[in-house]
């Protein structure tokens, strides 16, 4: 007995130092892939896509188109989960000394109202003083001005940054005033967002064809991106590299991290656990199709699924066990 448990102790010591890239085998993700998409089939997406990065380098990517035409390049709407890559475009500009997540907005925008103190940070962290109901006191088709305007007559849940309350609204604030400070001279601050993506985003990632989402919405910078599988690798590789294409790796992995200990949220991403393992995720449901992009620190990987399917639950649902599934070849490697 007591050799049984010898031999048991030498394999989990062996499983436990084995590498990420050595875990995450050719052959393991083409079986997550085969069983994503038959599941895929079975919800009866039209849809889907999972990539799978470590180190900087993608290691699997793959689109399944199950409905229309095969050789369209597919993109995936981010919805709010365009938040966490809204805060990869702020770390962008800081390296360029264009802005600061510490800059309060209201002074650097004069749109906003000085009763608003908090920083671009904190907006992005749904921290900025902006209460969840009153993104139900935003007309849809309400313009970037307009936004700001109607923000201004409310009053601040928070002046310190101190209290959480997500608000899609928060993070557009954040967004029309990123456009602002991008480009004072264009009053549509949509197009000003827009044109920073490109100039800070985009370019620097070396995304191929990104789309934008919800253009005519009064949310727009909240959940702006559409992607395609390979943009989406190449955003996962700035998130995992050692050596990302603008800015420092701790600069990047800092802005997921809650500013509290007491928090979970930090500029579009939610601290999550799950059988011992700690990372990063960010979510959603937008446009009929579910999203889920992951990231491990400890071993620098990062996962993305998305499913095309107008059965919400089931497809958010087949998003996060497939981020479940990651996560046991990670702690035990399972063959």
């Amino acid at each position: 007995m007591k050799k049984l448990f010898a031999v048991a102790f030498v394999l989990l010591a062996c499983v436990s130092s084995m590498s990420a890239s050595e875990k995450l085998t050719q052959a393991r993700l083409t079986s997550l892939s085969n069983d994503f998409r038959a599941s895929l089939e079975k919800l009866d997406a039209s849809s889907g896509a999972m990539c799978v990065v470590a180190n900087g380098k993608t290691i699997f990517g793959r689109d399944f188109i199950l409905k229309g035409d095969n050789k369209k390049i597919k993109k995936f709407p981010l919805g709010n989960t365009s938040q966490a890559l809204m805060s990869l475009m702020l770390v962008s500009m800081e390296s360029k000394g264009k802005i600061s997540g510490d800059w309060k907005i209201s002074r650097y925008c004069s749109y906003l109202s000085q009763k608003y103190k908090t920083t671009f940070s904190d907006f992005l962290s749904m921290r900025g003083g902006v209460d969840s109901h009153y993104d139900s006191l935003l007309p849809p088709d309400s313009s970037a001005i307009e936004t700001f305007e109607i923000v201004s007559q409310l009053t601040p849940t928070s002046q310190s940054g101190d209290v959480f309350s997500r608000s899609r609204l928060s993070a557009t604030i954040a967004g029309y005033a990123i456009g602002y400070i991008f480009d004072k001279r264009e009053k549509n601050m949509k197009k000003s967002f827009a044109s920073c993506s490109e100039e800070y985003l985009f370019k620097p990632l070396g995304f191929i064809e990104p789309r934008f989402s919800s253009f005519n919405l009064a949310t727009f910078p909240a959940t702006a991106y559409a992607l395609c599988i390979a943009d989406i690798a190449k955003w996962l590789e700035c998130e995992t590299s050692q050596t990302p294409q603008f800015s420092t790796a701790s600069a990047i992995s800092k802005r997921r991290e809650p500013m509290q200990e007491s928090e979970k949220f930090s500029q579009g991403w939610l601290l999550s656990y799950e059988k011992g393992m700690r990372f990063f995720v960010s979510a959603d449901y937008w446009e009929n199709c579910a999203n889920v992009v992951a990231v491990f620190p400890s071993v620098d990987v990062a996962v993305a699924f998305f499913v095309s399917s107008k059965d919400s639950k089931k497809s958010a649902k087949l998003c996060a066990d497939s981020v479940s599934k990651i996560i046991e070849i990670l702690m035990f490697s399972k063959k």
